[in-house]
């Protein structure tokens, strides 16, 4: 059995200890399942979603688990080298995109932005869930720190309808049900406040959230 795991440093296991002590190692060893970790820190979900399919196309797991990025990320590529673009900072980009920095953090700070963002993100995710399935992959998907807080009031006629995972994905419209709000709701707590990262222990409790919905979609 194969586990595919993708997602940003949450899933990357980053500051818990790396791959081996994240919520996909200790799952993978639960099912006896062989663990192939796909994640980069700091990514967006295009970066994720393309990963993805980019594995798929000579690989078929048995199960394919992915924990979301936030929804303001993007990737940029300049002179053949490809930046993730975080609110956290533009020290690693280079001079010539420093500027066009400057202006993104500003126009993510309006609303109109924020929710055209989580509706690509939301668009997009959909459509590899409807991909998983016609491919008969199971998999799980889950929101590490962003959810859909704006499509249960967006404009149908606007936006488009809102989605029907079924139990493929956690509760993708509750702050409570994302990995960071889950563990802080536990009373785990974080390797360093600044980054948002859990230690090892919660990354073991949130592999035994995940196990049973894991298990059962098996036998679907």
């Amino acid at each position: 059995m194969i586990l595919y795991v993708n997602g940003d440093s949450h899933s990357l296991g980053q500051d818990a200890g790396g791959p081996d002590f994240s919520y996909g190692k200790f799952i993978a060893d639960a099912l006896g399942a062989k663990f192939i970790c796909n994640a980069e820190s700091a990514c967006d979900n295009g970066s994720i979603i393309r990963r993805t399919k980019l594995y798929l196309e000579t690989h078929t797991p048995d199960f394919i688990v992915i924990g979301w990025s936030t929804w303001e990320r993007e990737e940029w590529v300049y002179d053949n080298t490809t930046y993730y673009v975080t609110s956290s900072g533009h020290d690693v980009l280079p001079k010539p995109l420093q500027n066009r920095y400057k202006q993104w953090v500003i126009d993510s700070l309006e609303p109109e932005k924020q929710r055209q963002k989580e509706n690509l993100n939301y668009n997009r995710i959909w459509d590899l869930h409807v991909e998983l399935g016609q491919r008969n992959i199971p998999h799980l998907f889950f929101n590490c720190y962003s959810y859909f807080q704006h499509r249960l009031t967006y404009d149908e006629t606007k936006y488009g309808p809102k989605f029907d995972y079924g139990p493929y994905y956690i509760d993708p419209y509750n702050k409570n049900s994302t990995y960071y709000f889950w563990c802080k709701n536990n009373k785990f707590e974080l390797f360093d406040p600044k980054w948002h990262h859990y230690k090892a222990d919660a990354q073991r409790a949130w592999a035994n959230f995940l196990l049973p919905r894991i298990k059962k979609i098996l036998t679907i």
